[in-house]
């Protein structure tokens, strides 16, 4: 185990010390950081496998990129390339952990990633989550763009297909398609909020799944509260980013900043044949008008 802070007897100061550090050893060999309370003001990206990361009071990491931002290939970051956190790796678990992304919104900022987990086995406890547009992506991503040209992200040491992911008793919130990717992953007892769009637009979406085909499960939100900040309506619940999305919603908590129709087809009539959205024994405060390709129980 090794100790980030401040204190005398700390290992390293920064997490990105530690992490640096952490990976230099054997990828079997179990690791653990123990994080003292404090606000870390780091951009990390992580490669480790068979590994924990546990908060000790209120610790924040905060970084501010969005994908506007020039990169010193004298091109802009792309979105994969704005987390403030970047995971990749088998066998993760984050406790206690608040990651932001303070860069904002609008069309100077784009996209602004708080966590980009590209992890299999992957379990985040007590952890907030915050952003604005693409707080959290969930890899795996698509093969390439819509467009057909490919991602500019992060270089990857392994290339997942399928990863597996657990978000027990989170908080997450932003405001466009903020939970997104290609993960099979379960959210129980987590709070996704939409917030206020700082560029003044209206409306916005909490998922954007791109269930891989023939992938068996895609987001299933669980006894989740699904609320805003005030003010804040005219939400949809999610879109596909690819036509085979897959997002379901079991004993959750609606509040009435969710629109009738609940769900959007991101333009395309073709996405209703092939992405699986269901509502099941979920508690509205507000009459809902879902359309035939939804599924509520």
């Amino acid at each position: 185990m090794i100790i980030i802070g401040q204190e005398k007897y700390c290992d390293f100061p920064t997490i990105k010390e530690g992490i640096e550090f952490l990976e230099q050893k054997p990828e079997t060999e179990q690791k653990k950081m123990v994080i003292l309370s404090g606000i870390y003001h780091e951009i990390l990206e992580i490669c480790l496998s068979n590994f924990e990361m546990v908060g000790l009071g209120d610790v924040q990491i905060i970084g501010s990129k969005g994908a506007r931002h020039i990169h010193e290939d004298g091109q802009e970051i792309g979105t994969f390339r704005s987390a403030t956190v970047f995971i990749e790796g088998e066998n993760i678990r984050l406790k206690n952990i608040t990651i932001i992304n303070d860069a904002g919104q609008g069309e100077k900022i784009g996209q602004a990633v708080a966590l980009f987990a590209y992890c299999h086995q992957a379990e985040f406890e007590h952890c907030r989550l915050i952003g604005h547009q693409d707080t959290l992506c969930t890899g795996p991503l698509p093969g390439k763009q819509a467009d057909g040209t490919p991602f500019t992200k992060i270089p990857l040491k392994h290339q997942y297909t399928y990863c597996k992911q657990v978000y027990k008793d989170c908080y997450i919130n932003g405001t466009v398609d903020f939970i997104f990717g290609g993960a099979d992953a379960d959210f129980i007892d987590c709070q996704i909020e939409s917030r206020k769009r700082p560029d003044g637009g209206k409306g916005g979406y909490i998922t954007a799944a791109s269930t891989p085909k023939g992938q068996e499960q895609g987001y299933i939100f669980e006894g989740c509260l699904i609320t805003a900040e005030q003010g804040v309506d005219n939400i949809h619940l999610g879109r596909p980013w690819r036509p085979y999305a897959q997002t379901t919603f079991k004993h959750c908590y609606m509040g009435d900043h969710i629109l009738a129709e609940g769900w959007n087809n991101w333009g395309k009539e073709s996405n209703e044949q092939t992405a699986k959205y269901a509502e099941i024994e979920c508690i509205y405060t507000n009459e809902i008008a879902r359309p035939s390709w939804v599924r509520v129980e």
